[in-house]
């Protein structure tokens, strides 16, 4: 190949003996590929090059030099700096027409995807006339931008309808889900998938061959007539309400109003998508969703001064928690020894990693393999093999003792020891250790599977090596490390507590369920507190209580009690606060009175908020920004609100001063001379 560098600090060209011209991107001083202001700047210069040597080129590839990154997206701390909505505007419609011209080009242009291509990148790969993909586990294609608040806007909402229809297309836009290769070619989004090794050659077969490009059916063209449009339009939103309310979450809403008044197939389309991300770049959303971004930013940097990978993991206990700690631990790559004393249990276990793998993985072998890594260990033979051992037994400190005693006559000297204790102090639990700087606290959230974030704690006697190590494992499984210091609940759980307490408050007074969870939901929650308590499990909640519920406890104690003697344990076991029917709970119809659901909702933020300060007045955490991160990434506390205490930092101060001294019946100079609220002003 020949080398066409031209002092391009971004972009590398090589012209083959074929007359294609490789462009080959690797962003520097960046971990990832992102079209910034440089880079696009760099690629106007590159086509303007191309269009005025066309004789010069047989094809064009865009292909990534930095594995396993195609293209993640725009450079997002150049949006968030963008203030000026008539700057983002020009900016948009300046990348439009960059793509434009690409998508114009005379000769053939494809998009070789090998790695992460979302976002802009995936808008880049739209405007090439072919785009493959290789069949590399990273590979992964998307339009994520509705998850900070906008949509795409570098022509995606346009070109992704042109290509998959309006149902797919639309669809795509708005979950802002990523798909696979595979998935990406089944819905049309790639032409073709292949291993790496291919992924050159495939690029040269289209190249010179020309496969032709596939059109738009009659039905995409009917759906573009206006009324049908219209009525479309209705449907997506309904559907969409569902989800989310237009007022926390406008995007989605913004890129179906761009569709039904314009449709895809007029060139105004660009100009219309172009001026509403503008728009959605100013608003409180967006804002917040960015600061999101950069929260769950900081919390995969925890962790990164080793790259330690754990290959063997046992963990002790096979009930809910434990069995799904193993589940994703052997899907995500890791052998996995299972110790439990009940049969039942681990074949439990075993049939849970099955339906996981099934869903997350696809493919039969490699469901296969997911399920072959989980070893079903009864006797606890695992423990004198591997990396780290996780005890994730009942919240008893006495079975807690037994366990960690065996554990630390049979373990490896250089295991880490780890224990997924909700509410136990690590300090009290690693009393029976003989090195109880080796014990850390690795505490995962129901459902595993779906909550991204794990606390990492710091016992008292816990070493940083430990930590480290810890962190890096938890990254490892593609969860989100929050390091938290050693305290009862440490900082989710605490902060969850004084949701459930209001929530045990608000029943014990007599309110129906259905309203004080229905107000739950009103404040953002994905859950409110009752039906959160049958997702954890009754008997766990009451286990729990006496350390989250501080003043609450006893009248919590009382009503859990009861359900916990009944067998009503919550989902798990059918029944709890609500009766469930195929995992779903059956609500009874109940009238909702708006203002009892504003008294509630307030209840409940205040309770949370509380618990949030209080943390960061003890030093569990160590910013606002990880109690932010903690509370949305571990509690599903609303993103759109950027994390309770930047939301609480919104409001009027003096008002707010006033209710949590009214709240915890202390002075407004008491609540004003705490630490924590000094960091909040």
């Amino acid at each position: 190949m020949k080398a066409k560098t031209k002092g391009y600090k971004n972009w590398s060209l090589h012209e083959d003996e074929n007359k294609i011209l490789w462009l080959a991107l690797n962003v520097v001083n960046e971990e990832i590929n992102v079209l910034s202001f440089a880079v696009l700047h760099e690629l106007e210069t590159i086509v303007a090059d191309i269009k005025a040597n066309l004789n010069s080129y047989s094809g064009v590839v865009f292909i990534s030099d930095k594995t396993p990154h195609f293209i993640a997206g725009a450079d997002v701390k150049e949006i968030a700096a963008v203030n000026d909505v008539n700057d983002a505007v020009t900016h948009i419609r300046k990348t439009q027409t960059l793509f434009s011209q690409i998508e114009a080009l005379p000769i053939p242009v494809v998009a070789a995807i090998n790695g992460i291509c979302l976002g802009g990148g995936t808008e880049l790969a739209l405007a090439c006339h072919y785009r493959l993909a290789t069949d590399e586990k990273p590979t992964q294609i998307g339009l994520p931008e509705v998850k900070i608040g906008i949509h795409p806007g570098f022509g995606g909402t346009v070109r992704a309808i042109r290509l998959l229809g309006v149902v797919q297309g639309m669809g795509f836009i708005l979950e802002g889900r990523g798909l696979d290769a595979q998935q990406a070619k089944k819905v049309g989004l790639v032409d073709d998938v292949m291993p790496l090794r291919e992924l050159r050659r495939a690029a040269i077969y289209y190249i010179q061959h020309k496969p032709k490009v596939k059109k738009s059916s009659w039905v995409n063209e009917v759906m573009e007539i206006p009324f049908i449009r219209n009525l479309l339009g209705a449907l997506f939103r309904k559907k969409l309400a569902i989800k989310v309310k237009i007022a926390q979450y406008p995007a989605p809403y913004a890129a179906i109003d761009n569709w039904v008044n314009v449709g895809v197939r007029a060139e105004k389309a660009f100009a219309i998508e172009a001026e509403s991300v503008g728009r959605l770049l100013s608003t409180p959303t967006c804002r917040n969703l960015l600061r999101v971004f950069f929260l769950q930013g900081k919390l995969k940097a925890v962790g990164k001064e080793t790259d330690f990978k754990m290959r063997h993991i046992h963990i002790i206990g096979a009930g809910v928690m434990g069995g799904d700690i193993a589940a994703w631990c052997a899907v995500q790559g890791l052998r996995v020894t299972l110790q439990d004393p009940s049969l039942k249990a681990l074949a439990s276990a075993v049939s849970r990693t099955y339906e996981l793998a099934k869903k997350r993985l696809k493919r039969k072998h490699l469901i296969q393999a997911a399920v072959d890594r989980l070893c079903p260990d009864p006797n606890g033979d695992g423990l004198a093999h591997a990396d780290l051992i996780l005890e994730a037994a009942v919240e008893n400190l006495a079975l807690k003792h037994e366990i960690f005693k065996q554990v630390d006559r049979r373990a490896r000297p250089d295991a880490v020891f780890a224990t997924n204790t909700s509410s136990l102090r690590l300090v009290d639990i690693a009393s029976v250790l003989t090195q109880p700087q080796r014990l850390v606290g690795i505490h995962f959230f129901n459902p595993v599977a779906y909550m991204p974030l794990v606390e990492v704690v710091k016992g008292k006697q816990t070493d940083k090596t430990t930590i480290t190590y810890a962190s890096a494992f938890v990254k490892q499984i593609q969860k989100l490390p929050l390091p938290v210091e050693d305290a009862p609940g440490f900082l989710v759980n605490q902060i969850l507590g004084g949701y459930f307490a209001e929530g045990f408050k608000a029943f014990t007074a007599g309110e129906r369920i259905e309203v004080i969870d229905a107000a739950g939901r009103c404040l953002g929650m994905p859950m409110g507190p009752l039906e959160l308590a049958d997702q954890v499990g009754l008997d766990v909640c009451l286990d729990a209580s006496e350390h989250l519920m501080g003043s609450e406890a006893k009248s919590a104690q009382t009503i859990l009690r009861a359900k916990v003697d009944k067998g009503e344990l919550g989902r798990k076991t059918q029944k709890g606060f609500y009766s469930y029917a195929k995992g779903k709970p059956v609500r009874a119809k109940a009238t909702l009175d708006s203002e009892k659901l504003v008294v509630l909702e307030r209840q409940f933020f205040l309770g949370m908020l509380n618990r949030a300060l209080l943390c960061l007045d003890e030093a569990v955490v160590n910013s606002i920004d990880l109690v932010d991160a903690g509370v949305i990434f571990g509690a599903g506390f609303p993103p759109f609100q950027g994390g309770i205490l930047h939301y609480a930092s919104t409001m009027d101060k003096q008002n707010l001063a006033q209710e949590l001294a009214e709240y915890r019946n202390i002075s407004i100079q008491a609540v004003e001379a705490t630490s924590a609220w000094k960091l909040l002003w």
